[in-house]
């Protein structure tokens, strides 16, 4: 069965720069995908989302597959 969510990611951010996720402890810019965020302006949630291709990365090192 296909997974539908990789789960046990790690966030990473420094100062003010972009925040990045990646599976475990791989760390290495090339295990590490960029995080996009929004706002939702009426209830104030905030949402997190990869680009497509990035969850290709993120599935790549998923051991749990």
């Amino acid at each position: 069965m296909k997974k539908l969510q990789i789960d046990g990611l790690s966030v990473f951010a420094n100062g003010v720069f972009p925040v990045e996720i990646s599976v475990g402890k791989r760390i290495n810019k090339s295990h590490r995908v960029p995080v996009l965020a929004s706002v939702d302006v009426s209830t104030g949630e905030v949402r997190f989302s990869v680009d497509l291709e990035a969850v290709k990365i993120l599935a790549r090192d998923d051991g749990s597959r």
